[in-house]
């Protein structure tokens, strides 16, 4: 644990120095905003006017008004992100500030894995011995694994990002942030809405959703979906990567025996079955590893193939030399199909995922001051995924993963007013278990293994935050939560075959690469950690339309396993003589982040204007850093990180039948030390997948056509700066600024039963990365481009 008290009195420092920063900027963006006159502004008519309504808000484990809630929360109701034409959560960082939410398979073969980044802090890895750094929450409870996390958007309440470390409240792995996700509640009457959505390669969408009373005091709620689509990436051997076969569904029921009592029961499941990601080859690095020590995987097969072929024992390609086509064996520029989706795979590849899961939410309302909460949910996730990495006929690196985890979840929350109403506390205690098996079959040039293990991880917290009214404008809160965590790994390792034995190469037939060798001790290994993260915040409502904050928070994400680990680790070959096997384990520790935030929250003009903002300095330390020291990139505390940057948002309705919103972030952020000896990254290099500038803008106007219903054409634009896929920042994968424009047109009927919807994402056809993947020791570049231009007609109706 880490001393508090300094770190709270540098905070009342560091927010003295943002305050002119934020005035600044808030008074610039005030003035520039035009006013309508009362003619033109929107009335109680006005069909775009629900789109500033307050948004409620459950950040602070109590209700509470979007406006009115001092910390920095981007967030969305289901029907705004029905109105935006958003159907999975990961599209929302089109339009959220300083957010990254990437489809990221690593090195698995999953078409389905979030990565997610908010103010530079996150994490790419969906190995279940690495956390993620961004909390992503379903109804309160945490999803703790990145494989299937970038969820279908059916029935929602709304969205709540919340950025920067959410320690006190949300706990377990928030460094970065939080986006939590609130499904529909089942409600006393009866209604329902149905959709179906055709478009580009096919694709086709079936939503359907009905509320269903079936008691004076019991409520239900059905929710299934079908989604489809073909792939857009085509192997060689006919198989379409990239596509989506997608079945999810949700039963809710609510149960209030009393005025005072009220119980929430949901049932959900998803069947995924689709090929993969839509990767490509992007190019081969023909000048070998980053680390000299590494072998060169596809150095090695040419090598062998022109042996093979009769040549002398040479590369098929050296760097600026001409191919050597003539030598049919040779991985090389004939397998990069640049500016084609196309790619000439030959191994498995495939997407298998199960999961379900099953909440049960009490909320009792002790007395009129006093309530009860409980939280408890158990998750089930079964999957399977396989990708060809190579992209070619050739065994260079070729990946099968099978992932199982279970997850059980109990919170407990007594929240309670005091002091005449003046002080609003929460109480809390927080379970968390998981465990699972994560098994890596993989077959590469030099030799085919089993990596991965069993892992048991559990969390246990305890947690208190008030929020006290020193006067009817002037607020403080204070938070504070312990944790202890314990975490699990047994490794279950070993070499199947080496495909250099008996050769008598020193290095390649060297006796711990053997069949049969263990890569790592099949021992079970625990490591312990205990944390103190403390919360402060001051704020101040200067009038009733403007609000601003200050706020000091920690935050720390949990240390764990390198469970990728080759050449094995065997004493006195690979490690020191005499080492305990224990210790042949590798392991990393925790990270943490200290954050200082000034903002403000202004909303104004007969609330038709809404405009929020924050400055933000975020000290970054001990972080976890994947680096490639070896055939398997590995997860080490070897730097430390300034993250410096503010943000702003605002929706306007300038006149009748108009809305417009905007959104703007910046972030500074670079290395204060890295360890280059350890990590091959120098110091000068770019945080990973951090763009500097995220901006978008939309604008809508909604049409009435005299008792025939209405038009609403909506444009919205988009732009993300230069950002680096990996901490070598190498060019290959690198993705430059890019500007994305999608366009909708949505017919409605006088009563708002029926929609029709006419759409075109990336207008103009931009071809960029969604993520990049640079395996060192194979030297392929790998990209995953997104899909491109594509069109869609929906239908819906309610009832």
């Amino acid at each position: 644990m880490r001393s508090v008290i300094p770190r709270i009195q540098k905070s009342i420092l560091k927010s003295s120095l943002l305050y002119g920063t934020m005035l600044s900027l808030s008074g610039g963006f005030l003035i520039s905003v035009p006013a309508a006159s009362a003619d033109e502004a929107a009335d109680n008519n006005d069909r775009t006017a629900w789109l500033l309504e307050e948004i409620t808000v459950t950040a602070r484990k109590r209700e509470e008004g979007l406006q009115s809630t001092p910390i920095a929360i981007s967030a969305f109701t289901g029907e705004g992100l029905e109105y935006r034409g958003v159907t999975d959560v990961g599209e929302i960082a089109a339009f959220t500030p300083n957010l990254s939410f990437q489809n990221n398979p690593s090195f698995g073969g999953a078409s389905n894995s979030a990565a997610i980044y908010i103010r530079g802090v996150g994490q790419k890895e969906f190995l279940p011995t690495t956390e993620p750094g961004v909390g992503l929450y379903v109804d309160g409870v945490y999803i703790a694994r990145s494989v299937g996390g970038i969820l279908d958007l059916v029935d929602v309440e709304r969205i709540e990002v919340l950025k920067g470390p959410q320690g006190t409240l949300f706990g377990r792995n928030t460094i970065g942030g939080a986006i939590s996700i609130t499904t529909k509640k089942p409600h006393e009457e009866f209604a329902g809405k149905l959709s179906a959505t055709y478009g580009t390669d096919n694709r086709f969408d079936l939503k359907a959703s009905v509320n269903l009373p079936l008691a004076d005091n019991f409520y239900s709620n059905f929710a299934v979906a079908s989604l489809t689509q073909d792939g857009y990436v085509t192997r060689d051997d006919g198989i379409d990567l990239g596509d989506d076969d997608t079945l999810t569904g949700r039963a809710s029921f609510l149960l209030t025996p009393s005025e005072d009592l009220e119980i929430q029961l949901s049932v959900e499941g998803t069947r995924d079955r689709e090929n993969g990601p839509a990767l490509t080859l992007i190019g081969i690095n023909y000048a070998g590893p980053i680390d000299p020590e590494t072998p060169p995987m596809a150095t090695i097969h040419n090598v062998g193939a022109n042996i093979a072929a009769g040549g002398a024992p040479m590369p098929c390609a050296l760097p600026g030399a001409t191919l050597n086509l003539a030598v049919p064996g040779c991985y090389d520029d004939r397998y990069v199909f640049d500016g084609e989706q196309r790619t000439a795979g030959t191994a498995p590849a495939f997407s298998r995922s199960d999961f379900w899961a099953a909440n049960l939410n009490i909320t009792w309302d002790i007395n009129e001051t006093l309530t009860f909460k409980s939280i408890t949910a158990y998750r089930n996730l079964d999957s399977t995924f396989a990708r060809d990495g190579d992209h070619s006929p050739h065994r260079i690196s070729q990946f099968l993963d099978f992932l199982d985890q279970e997850q059980f979840t109990q919170e407990f929350q007594l929240l309670g007013t005091s002091l005449e109403g003046r002080l609003n506390w929460i109480l809390g205690a927080y379970y968390f278990t998981e465990d699972g098996n994560n098994v890596n079959e993989l077959d590469f040039t030099v030799s085919r293994f089993r990596s991965g293990g069993l892992y048991d991880n559990e969390n246990i917290a305890a947690f208190a935050q008030a929020t006290y009214d020193v006067t009817d404008q002037f607020h403080v809160t204070a938070g504070l939560r312990y944790t202890d965590e314990t975490k699990k790994f047994t490794p279950d390792q070993i070499i199947h075959q080496n495909y250099f034995a008996g050769t008598g190469d020193p290095l390649l037939d060297a006796p711990f690469l053997q069949a049969g060798q263990r890569i790592l001790p099949n021992l079970e290994k625990e490591l312990s950690f205990d944390e103190l993260d403390p919360y402060l915040n001051l704020s101040y409502d200067v009038n009733d339309d403007l609000m601003v904050y200050v706020s000091y928070s920690e935050g720390f994400k949990s240390g764990g396993f390198s469970q990728r680990v080759f050449p094995p680790i065997v004493p006195p070959f690979t490690a020191p003589p005499g080492t305990p096997d224990i210790e042949l384990i590798p392991t990393f520790d925790p990270e943490f982040a200290t954050v200082y935030e000034l903002g403000f929250k202004y909303a104004g003009l007969d609330n038709r204007l809404r405009l929020n903002g924050a400055v933000f300095y975020t000290d970054y330390t001990d972080m976890q850093v994947q680096v490639f020291t070896s055939v398997a990139p590995i997860t080490k505390n070897a730097g430390a990180a300034t993250i410096k940057g503010f943000e702003l948002e605002t929706q306007f309705i300038p006149a009748e039948g108009w809305f417009v919103e905007a959104g703007l972030g910046y972030l500074d952020a670079g290395y204060d030390e890295i360890d280059f000896a350890t990590t091959f990254v120098d110091k000068n290099n770019r945080l990973d997948r951090v763009s500097d500038w995220t901006l978008s803008a939309a604008v809508s106007k909604e049409i009435y056509l005299d008792g025939n219903g209405s038009l609403t054409p909506r444009v919205d634009w988009s732009y993300r700066s230069e950002f680096d896929n990996d901490a070598f920042n190498t060019p290959e994968i690198r993705q430059e600024g890019y500007h994305l424009v999608n366009a909708n047109i949505t017919w409605r009927n006088e009563m708002e039963t029926i929609a029709l919807v006419g759409g075109v994402k990336n207008l103009s056809n931009e071809k960029y990365l969604i993520t990049g993947i640079i395996g060192d020791a194979f030297q392929s570049f790998e990209g995953l481009f997104d899909r491109g231009r594509e069109w869609y007609v929906t239908a819906r109706f309610s009832f």
